[in-house]
């Protein structure tokens, strides 16, 4: 049950994402500013969660959420590690 629900948080971050970039005057630097975000932000949630004792593990799943999802990718990430 859980992961259902966490598929339809992914499809709605996903699909509110497409809009925001359908509605930019430049979506290209737009789209890799967030991918570069979401990178970062998956290398320092990787990083701090070592420190802390739980490992996200960094595969191609979890790369290609936090490009294509951003920073919001990551917390689900981070939320679903938790969780689980």
């Amino acid at each position: 049950m859980l992961n259902i629900i966490f598929i339809l948080i992914g499809v709605i971050l996903l699909f509110n994402f497409i809009k925001v970039l359908a509605a930019s005057k430049s979506p290209l630097k737009k789209a890799s500013v967030s991918m570069f975000a979401g990178a970062a932000s998956l290398a320092a949630a990787s990083l701090i969660t070592g420190l802390l004792g739980v490992q996200i593990m960094v595969n191609l799943f979890t790369v290609f959420i936090s490009l294509v999802l951003g920073v919001p990718g990551v917390v689900l990430i981070l939320l679903k590690t938790f969780l689980i």
